[in-house]
């Protein structure tokens, strides 16, 4: 038969509450056994003790004493009895004054005398008036450390004599009895309610810490069904509470990345059928004669085949970086090299577009670890952008400039930054800009010969030189895209 986790936390909540209720039960009638009979025997002991005193103050002597003794401990309440503990000290007009001579003493003399005398006297002397056959004979000269065990009879101030007492049994009155019954009875309660409460609290425990587990199996035996879009709710702040946070959060992820997978499915097959319609309508209207292949319109197919290379190189180079085989040849690199090289790549470009294209490089610049020519990828991608988006008569610049570490975990870097004074991305489109095939206007797909990977490419790129990439942009007025590479050591 399969348990459930519910069923064994609350039998282990149950199981250990019996036991530890259990011992603290057992624990608790010794004790409290032991504890009532030390406490009859000296109720006992001190009655004794007082007839012993008032006998003396009347009588002035130890004759006849006898027949108060003879009334033993068990004739003040009855029949019957159970033995006792430790033994008695010094007392009369203080309290008791336990020795461990006396508890020694009066351990051995519960197998002797057993129903005989339970008390013995002796006067100032030591000498023992009333004995307990065994014991204490009739006569006998006590020593000073016999006489340390018993308890001295004060009267008028005075020591008129030492009074012991033989440990043998105890027999309770009818309400001591009945108090000893309601107190084992009182326990037995406790403990079933004990065991009751722990396994209710257990029951309620067990399906308070299973019900998040519950809930995250069956959502995700529905998320590999194919549901993404499961969410749990977090019922506490505890580590059930962080896994349901986290699979959330998973589960958010995936389905983000499904809806993107989806998209870009949709993107490459646009791009890729423009390029491929193009291809073969003029192949066919070749093949069938109704064109002619002249050098131009060769040069346009072979330009709409050179696209498609681009597009798989750029799939290619992505698929890489997602599975981590990017490699990439770092070696200490001129940041103004960098940028200088990039000038020269685009400046008739941008004088054909009335463009003005600057550089604007800090002095001192450290040298960067880095791949240069994945870095003129990145600024290739980075300024061509800027051109398409720049209207004629605008500016673009490109700088770097040394940043200082903020943080312990973070190092010295180069910033540098492609900025234009463009048209500018709307604040809701940014967080999205570095998303394969993202597209600001989402009318507009890939022209001059672009793939719509050329951001997603840069970020891949910068983050495998241990870089960042963001941007910052205000519509109307232009944007600035930085990004920044850890200097050379």
């Amino acid at each position: 038969m399969k348990r459930s986790i519910s069923h064994k936390l609350a039998l282990a909540f149950i199981l250990t509450s019996v036991v530890t209720a259990a011992l603290l039960t057992i624990v608790f009638l010794s004790t409290n056994t032991i504890s009532f009979q030390q406490y009859v025997f000296d109720q006992q002991f001190y009655a004794k003790l007082a007839e012993v005193e008032e006998y003396f103050a009347i009588n002035q002597s130890w004759e006849g004493v006898e027949d108060v003794l003879e009334t033993t401990m068990g004739g003040m309440h009855g029949g019957g009895g159970v033995q006792v503990g430790q033994g008695m000290g010094q007392g009369g007009q203080g309290g008791f004054r336990q020795t461990q001579q006396y508890s020694a003493t009066s351990q051995s003399i519960q197998s002797g005398n057993a129903g005989g005398r339970q008390y013995a006297l002796a006067d100032t002397t030591g000498k023992v008036v009333v004995g307990i056959e065994g014991l204490y004979n009739d006569g006998e000269q006590l020593s000073a450390e016999t006489l340390a065990r018993g308890v001295s009879i004060q009267v008028n101030g005075q020591t008129v004599g030492t009074l012991f007492a033989q440990r043998q049994s105890i027999v309770y009155t009818q309400a001591e009895q009945l108090f000893l019954d309601r107190s084992k009875t009182s326990l037995l309660l406790t403990f079933l309610v004990t065991i009751l409460i722990a396994a209710l609290a257990g029951i309620l425990l067990s399906r308070s810490l299973t019900r998040p587990v519950i809930e995250l199996t069956a959502a995700a035996q529905n998320l590999a069904a194919g549901d993404l879009s499961q969410k749990v709710d977090v019922h506490s702040k505890d580590e059930l509470g962080e896994l349901s946070k986290a699979f959330n959060q998973m589960s958010a992820e995936i389905e983000q990345s499904d809806r993107q997978r989806k998209r870009m499915t949709a993107d490459i097959a646009h791009d890729l059928r423009t390029p491929l319609t193009v291809i073969g309508g003029y192949i066919e209207s070749m093949r069938d004669g109704d064109l002619e292949p002249t050098p131009e319109r060769l040069a346009m197919l072979y330009s709409e085949v050179t696209r498609l290379n681009r597009m798989v190189a750029d799939l290619r180079l992505l698929s890489q970086s997602d599975s981590g085989a990017l490699t990439f040849n770092l070696q200490p690199t001129e940041a103004g090299k960098l940028l200088e090289q990039t000038r020269e790549l685009f400046d008739l470009r941008a004088k054909d577009q009335d463009i003005d294209l600057t550089v604007e490089i800090q002095e001192g610049l450290p040298m960067i670890l880095g791949d240069e020519m994945r870095l003129v990828q990145v600024m290739e991608n980075l300024v061509s952008n800027a051109i398409r988006h720049t209207p004629h008569g605008g500016h673009i610049q490109l700088s770097a400039r040394l940043e200082q570490a903020s943080g312990a975990e973070k190092k010295d870097c180069v910033r540098f930054t492609v900025r234009d004074d463009g048209e500018g991305i709307p604040a809701n489109e940014i967080p999205y800009m570095f998303e394969q095939f993202h597209r600001v206007d989402k009318s507009r797909h890939a022209d001059e010969s672009q793939s719509g990977l050329g951001l997603a490419i840069v970020k891949a790129i910068i983050q495998g030189h241990g870089g960042e990439v963001w941007v910052e942009s205000t519509l109307g007025q232009g944007s600035d895209f930085h990004f920044s590479i850890p200097i050379a050591r």
